[in-house]
């Protein structure tokens, strides 16, 4: 922790010579966040939708830090995970990916069961734009899971595979991690020992020795309980939860994704 900046360590990007204040921003969100949820018309909906957004912040501003971005503004974009619950307790997810430094859109469709590690069903979904002018401007990827546990891809037309998996383990993916990491914060946090999952990374790379374990505690700038997600092939990340059972920061290498809004109810 920083001593003269409330911030825990696994979320403190705010170095002495960036500008926008990284910190004073971040902070700004969590407590406009903190506000949101005490108030009166909060989780008003049905607990079949559920809706979060999160700004993107670059954990490195000089490498965003150009004429064409705002001096007074750190965001660089945005995430909007929905997902619905249909008849048949599927968690149908869409998630959408913004980033306007570099001009990425991605748009990801995939199904989850109805339990705490929202393994995947059916097939998903992948659809990729950037600014380019070229062939390499969209991309489309379609995946599934075979009679067989290969996990196979059919990516422009090509198909390949990322491997197998057994068919007695959860494959789950890193956006519904936000999800995932509520349902079973208690379990992580009670058993002192780390969790084993298996995980599909943006529905393309296939980690199959993943651990989750329990981070720390804070209660500032809001109150938080924060995990780590460590596996073989996978980048480090780490993942805040508030009082009330929402991802509020989820920290990767390069960027911190921040809850700024939500809609329905997680339970």
């Amino acid at each position: 922790m920083n001593d003269s900046i409330p911030l825990h360590w696994s979320f403190d990007y705010n170095h002495g010579s960036q500008r926008p204040d990284y910190a004073k921003h971040l902070i700004e969100l969590l407590h406009k966040h903190e506000a949101s949820t005490s108030s009166s018309d909060v989780n008003v909906g049905s607990n079949h939708y559920i809706k979060h957004v999160y700004q993107i912040l670059p954990n490195y501003w000089r490498g965003y830090s150009r004429k064409t971005n705002h001096a007074d503004s750190l965001c660089i974009g945005e995430v909007e995970i929905e997902r619905q619950k249909d008849t048949s307790d599927l968690w149908n997810y869409q998630v959408r990916y913004q980033n306007n430094t570099n001009g990425e859109k991605l748009l990801y469709k995939f199904s989850c069961r109805d339990e705490n590690y929202r393994s995947l069903d059916k097939g998903w979904h992948v659809d990729v734009q950037n600014i380019s002018s070229d062939r390499y401007s969209e991309l489309s990827c379609k995946g599934y899971r075979s009679l067989d546990s290969e996990i196979r891809f059919s990516i422009n037309g090509t198909e390949i595979s990322a491997g197998n998996v057994d068919s007695t383990q959860s494959l789950t993916c890193n956006w519904a991690l936000f999800d995932v990491i509520p349902a079973i914060a208690d379990d992580v946090e009670k058993l002192g020992d780390n969790v084993e999952i298996v995980l599909l990374d943006d529905l393309e790379q296939l980690r199959p020795n993943c651990k989750i374990g329990f981070l720390d505690s804070i209660q500032s700038p809001i109150q938080l309980k924060g995990y780590f997600l460590y596996g073989v092939g996978a980048l480090p990340s780490y993942w805040w939860v508030d009082v009330d059972g929402n991802t509020t920061i989820v920290s990767t290498v390069f960027e911190t994704y921040v809850l700024k809004e939500m809609s329905g109810v997680t339970s």
